[in-house]
């Protein structure tokens, strides 16, 4: 039995999750239309479950082909700044990444999202409800997951690595983990290209819809 490490970019597995039930959507609606002899329709209302994220990296792991047990997942995910927690939705989200938390066997690593104004807005100025005024600096995620990927692989903590996030800048991580003789696993979305990663990582894995009901909350 070997084991294995789930690490998860929230941000990067949560913007490839959007786009492919975006894109699902869009295509189940033209479909039905077509079924019907109706115009095909240029948008469509989005189903975008809400996964449990103590179940999914499980499921991921099952996926494997030789025996794995999941010894511990870390989420990294950034921390919106005072100015960001005063929109709904991403206080909504951040609060759901902080109660993940108290989950066992998990840990949730937070970088943070500091909102920065655009040509025309000061920090006086800028306003949650103008998304126009301001943009998002992302900081620590990157980091923060190849310095426990690096640390742990080291330490002998895991076998297996699995790296949900389809972002290329992991590349040199996992190079150096191939000097280690560890295996290495890239989880990306349907949807997503993971050509880049095939001589980085010895398996590149894309979930779908079919995996995702399997891991609602």
């Amino acid at each position: 039995m070997q084991k294995a490490m789930v690490f998860i970019d929230f941000e990067n597995f949560d913007i490839a999750k959007n786009n492919y039930y975006k894109k699902k959507s869009l295509d189940d609606a033209k479909k039905e239309a077509r079924a019907k002899g109706q115009p095909e329709p240029t948008t469509a209302l989005v189903n975008n479950p809400r996964l449990d994220f103590n179940t999914l990296p499980q499921k991921v792991v099952d996926l494997l082909p030789n025996q794995h047990i999941l010894v511990k997942t870390f989420l990294f995910a950034p921390k919106p700044d005072q100015f960001l927690m005063s929109d709904p939705k991403q206080a909504s989200v951040y609060n759901w990444i902080n109660g993940l938390k108290n989950q066992k066997y998990f840990t949730v690593v937070e970088g943070t999202h500091s909102a920065r104004p655009v040509s025309g807005y000061t920090y006086q100025t800028m306003d949650i409800k103008i998304p126009s005024s301001y943009y998002i600096e992302e900081k620590g995620t990157d980091i923060n997951l190849a310095t426990h990927l690096i640390t742990k692989g080291f330490m002998n903590a895991y076998d297996t690595a699995i790296i949900m996030s389809g972002d290329t800048d992991y590349i040199p991580v996992l190079d150096v983990l191939n000097t280690l003789g560890k295996t290495t696993v890239v989880v990306g979305v349907e949807g997503q290209n993971l050509r880049q990663f095939i001589h980085h990582s010895d398996d590149q894995l894309l979930l779908n819809d079919v995996l995702f009901q399997k891991c609602l909350r």
